[in-house]
């Protein structure tokens, strides 16, 4: 708890210190409040074994007919008995922006004079199809909150895992390039037609 706690406070600093690229015109960027901006009542049902403990009128998964379950832990241990409790976890945040390196979950930008292209929306039409353009940059985080604010912390099967940027867009090569990422992923031409699109 105490990493978790010198994490967010460094997290805050780091964002004070950058309140001018952050609040500009631009970059648009607030730190997420795990509180306050999270759907918390999205995490329901809540299952012991395949036994409702708290019901909700959204969908649930299959659930295991066993509440006790055994999860493999490192020596000496070698195996734990925990439980198999079910529930909806908030667990990755994705955030579109338009202006690259902007955080915007984060509450700063780690801008820097990059030279990715800037996103937007395009004024004039596609010579192409004559559609109207866009383009965006996405950022994927991994953002455990269960584990952070240690809900279920005497879980003792429960994954332990940490905050993670996971994916930027402004580093991958083939996010702006149709013929680059055409490469990778040849079946886009069943999709990627009028035909199809018809």
């Amino acid at each position: 708890m105490l990493k978790l706690l010198s994490w967010v406070v460094g997290l805050c600093l780091l964002a004070t210190t950058n309140t001018a690229s952050a609040s500009g015109p631009a970059c648009r960027a607030r730190f997420m409040n795990p509180i306050i901006d999270i759907c918390w009542e999205c995490i329901f049902p809540i299952t012991l074994g395949s036994v409702p403990l708290i019901p909700s009128k959204r969908p649930d998964t299959k659930n295991p007919t066993m509440p006790i379950s055994f999860c493999p832990k490192p020596p000496p241990i070698f195996m734990q008995v925990g439980l198999n409790i079910g529930y909806w976890e908030p667990y990755a945040i994705t955030d579109v922006t338009r202006v690259p390196f902007c955080m915007v979950n984060l509450g700063f930008s780690l801008g820097g004079g990059m030279s990715q292209q800037i996103g937007g929306a395009s004024t004039h039409k596609d010579k192409a199809d004559g559609s109207d353009g866009a383009f965006y940059q996405a950022h994927w985080y991994k953002y455990p909150l269960i584990y952070w604010l240690q809900i279920l912390q005497s879980a003792a099967c429960m994954s332990l895992d940490n905050f993670d940027i996971g994916y930027l867009t402004e580093l991958d090569p083939f996010w702006d390039d149709d013929e680059l990422s055409f490469i990778l992923n040849p079946e886009v031409i069943l999709f990627g037609n009028p035909i199809a699109q018809l």
